[in-house]
């Protein structure tokens, strides 16, 4: 969205009575993948539609309860992996666009496990702050359960939207039971309320709009203490701005490390940072 736009959606949602939570969160719903064939319900960012490279041996599908809302996950096991990556994706279509990027991080070294959010792909209900949470968490309960993982070795990633369970999760381990080894976050934003003033130039809180808060500023300094952060962003990103990464390093606590991807926007940072990119994830979260 851009900023006049933002504006325009902004000021007719206040005369209409409405809020601007819908713009968050663009689910679409499948009755399933065919991820050993030509799906167009899997085509990311980064490639093209293919067979998928992780096998169906190597492929666990399920379904967990997330307060009352169905949620599915993919787990894919990479035999002889020490360590686990729990992907939260961005806010658009379903786990089959985000494929691709587990892909990549699988063929890195780790099992992956990704889910959808309540309404998205072949997840019931639908997604709002508190229901996003709750998939995160009966996610990554599956996750403990699934062969090949150890607790003590999982990393937590996620992308643009993604950012806010992966903060979520980080600073709520007494719930989850899991303290990650170190968090990864790809273009995530602030807060909801600094979307927002970003996008309209309007000093406005986010009650004002939004019931979503999505406050990943306020819980970056939270996360427990040693839990390496790593903020990768976009030096050109025009959808989630550079000053949120800049945001969030500033209320961060050490170790953390702001990266900036040099002429990457908001989808394309694995594909502009190339080998670079790989190279660093096995730094900073160890295989």
């Amino acid at each position: 969205m851009t900023r006049r736009a933002a504006a325009s959606a902004l000021v007719l949602a206040w005369l209409a009575g409405c809020t601007l939570d819908a713009f968050l969160y663009h689910p679409v719903r499948v009755d399933g993948y065919d991820f050993d064939g030509i799906d167009p319900n899997i085509d990311g960012d980064l490639t093209d539609p293919h067979p998928s490279i992780i096998g169906p041996d190597l492929r666990i599908e399920g379904f967990a309860d997330a307060e009352g809302d169905t949620i599915h996950y993919v787990y894919a096991e990479n035999p002889g992996a020490r360590s686990t990556i729990f992907y939260s994706h961005g806010n658009s279509l379903h786990i089959g666009r985000y494929w691709d990027r587990v892909e990549r991080m699988w063929s890195l070294g780790y099992n992956v496990l990704i889910y959808d959010y309540p309404g998205y792909g072949r997840s019931e209900g639908s997604p709002d702050e508190r229901s996003v949470f709750a998939s995160a968490r009966a996610a990554l309960a599956a996750l403990a359960t699934m062969p090949g993982v150890d607790p003590g070795r999982i990393y937590f990633v996620g992308y643009s939207l993604g950012g806010a369970p992966t903060f979520e999760l980080a600073t709520d381990t007494e719930t989850t039971g899991i303290v990650p080894r170190a968090i990864l976050t790809e273009a995530a934003f602030c807060s909801v309320e600094t979307l927002l003033q970003d996008a309209t130039f309007l000093d406005v809180p986010a009650s004002f709009v939004a019931a979503n808060r999505l406050d990943n500023c306020a819980k970056i300094g939270r996360v427990p203490e040693g839990v390496e952060v790593v903020i990768l962003h976009g030096a050109d990103d025009t959808f989630v701005r550079p000053l949120h990464a800049r945001r969030l390093a500033d209320r961060a606590r050490a170790p953390f490390d702001l990266v900036w991807a040099e002429g990457a926007d908001h989808t394309d940072v694995p594909l502009v940072l190339g080998d670079a990119y790989d190279r660093l994830f096995l730094r900073h979260l160890p295989p």
